[in-house]
């Protein structure tokens, strides 16, 4: 099942500045919402107890360790998941063979298949597989080592298994989209898995919430020009837009 704890509006928007500044301050924060410190206290208290935040003096800073469990970056921005998740229904059809990536927004893309049809699915998610519903739908998971962060099987008997494959389309996930560096990831063997993928679709749709623009960790996936097609929830920057001009990359804006 999709993770049901929720942060409210005001949270997740705090967490987002910290994604983007690193460092909030207790006293700002409370005079941007209109709330008394202890608010945001309380607020600091349940990031920090979902390991995504430490409180410091005055203020919280980011965890310094991106690669926080699934569970945890599955409560974040879900309205944007499941749009995102929707929207990307509309690509795909019946009868294809499709690789579903781990992540916590592909969860969602995998809930919305229509039941009826009958499709071929590659995933190396066990939360991608529990959304599937399963008549007509063949689901193969590759075997491997299982990484509890990311709920996802690696490592070189996975990608054994997906070398003898091909796909009519991938659906993947990123933990980061930046510029210069493209499409990248906390976790190295997750990126393995990803590059392979990607080496074997016809067709690649990467499914991102704007929080990932901007962000850049350790391990390349890929440029921006080996995708065909970005699925997020809000218009990205002129610059973002033009490169995938360039590229030929088609962006899909669900509202």
């Amino acid at each position: 099942m999709i993770q049901k704890t929720r942060l409210n509006n005001r949270q997740n928007q705090i967490y987002q500045e910290l994604m983007k500044k690193g460092e909030v301050f207790t006293k700002d924060l409370t005079e941007r919402y209109s709330v008394v410190e202890m608010t945001i206290r309380r607020d600091f208290e349940k990031l920090e107890n979902m390991g995504l935040i430490k409180r410091i003096s005055g203020g919280a800073i980011l965890t310094a360790n991106p690669d926080i469990g699934v569970s945890k970056r599955a409560s974040l921005n879900l309205k944007a998941k499941e749009s995102i998740g929707q929207k990307a229904i509309e690509f795909v059809h019946e009868g294809e063979a499709i690789y579903i990536d781990s992540g916590t927004t592909t969860p969602y893309f995998a809930k919305y298949l229509p039941q009826e049809w009958e499709l071929s699915i590659v995933t190396n998610a066990l939360n991608v597989v529990s959304q599937i519903q399963k008549p007509n739908k063949e689901v193969i998971i590759p075997g491997g080592i299982f990484i509890e962060s990311t709920s996802s099987l690696v490592g070189p008997i996975a990608e054994s298994t997906l070398e003898g494959l091909s796909f009519d389309k991938a659906f993947l996930s990123a933990s980061g989209l930046s510029l210069d560096q493209g499409f990248s990831n906390a976790n190295a063997f997750e990126v393995q898995i990803k590059q392979r993928v990607l080496r074997q679709s016809k067709e690649v749709t990467v499914l991102i919430d704007h929080s990932k623009f901007g962000q850049q960790f350790l391990y390349k996936i890929s440029t921006l020009k080996e995708v065909d097609r970005i699925i997020t929830e809000v218009e990205p920057s002129i610059e973002y837009q033009k490169l995938m001009s360039e590229f030929g990359v088609d962006l899909i804006i669900c509202k």
